[in-house]
């Protein structure tokens, strides 16, 4: 695929194949030429990298999955990049049925070419979505579960996608959100507690991988990060935050 790379993830005791952007300055370069110069963090693409929150919740789900199994769910995964936790929610859930939604249509390519080589690609498919619009009909209500990782990434984000996920969710769906706490985190989490109830807060640790990220973050001299990731219930409760870096139930 012009202009992609392959590199390759352990997941689930394999090594996985994941396509991700061969060089991000060519094409943000590119990219900055298609938009007329008007980058800005709510429209800037890095989906096509491969980031550590999405990583470290599907090893997560490995171990700590909120469903059964083998349940016929329907999941959303928001803001999904070049759709990898999309492909893990598959292999972890083989009967689930999952929409992996981005703003940025090229990404769509990405999606399906690594779904395919997962072998899922019956299950996961791509849907160009953008946050500030109402919920499409066909899936307002529907949503068993909706995910997304690193998803704050500007004031937009914030302001449009709890609500948009409020929308998508079935009355007794479940909302999980991975974040490295950068500076947009405590607000989002206020936002978050006034349309859910938090289940559940778990903190894991996260060691920078080269492959799937630009020099940019690997010369950053981070070598590790602390993810946290967040379950909420659709239902409205008790939204105290638990004391930082500990779990709730």
């Amino acid at each position: 695929m012009e202009g992609s790379k392959l590199i390759h993830i352990e997941f689930m005791n394999e090594q996985r194949p994941i396509r991700v952007v061969d060089s991000f300055d060519t094409f943000l370069d590119e990219f900055a030429v298609q938009v007329g110069g008007q980058l800005t963090d709510e429209r800037c693409p890095f989906g096509v990298l491969l980031w550590p929150s999405a990583r470290i919740v599907a090893r997560w789900l490995v171990k700590e999955a909120p469903w059964d199994r083998d349940a016929p769910l329907q999941i959303v995964e928001l803001g999904c990049g070049v759709g990898f936790l999309s492909c893990a929610l598959a292999l972890l859930f083989p009967k689930a049925s999952i929409i992996a939604c981005d703003y940025e249509e090229h990404l769509e390519r990405y999606v399906k070419a690594n779904a395919a080589a997962w072998g899922v690609g019956d299950r996961v498919q791509f849907q160009q979505i953008d946050w500030r619009q109402p919920v499409p009909a066909d899936m307002k209500g529907q949503a068993d579960w909706v995910l997304g990782a690193d998803v704050f990434y500007d004031d937009s984000h914030l302001k449009h996608l709890p609500p948009f996920a409020r929308e998508l969710l079935k009355p007794d769906g479940l909302l999980t959100l991975a974040d490295p706490k950068r500076f947009r985190f405590g607000t989002a989490f206020d936002i978050l507690k006034g349309h859910f109830t938090l289940k559940r807060w778990v903190e894991e640790d996260c060691d920078i991988e080269r492959e799937g990220i630009e020099d940019f973050m690997v010369n950053s001299g981070v070598l590790k990060l602390k993810v946290s990731i967040l379950e909420f219930a659709q239902r409205r409760g008790s939204n105290r935050a638990p004391p930082e870096g500990r779990a709730t139930e």
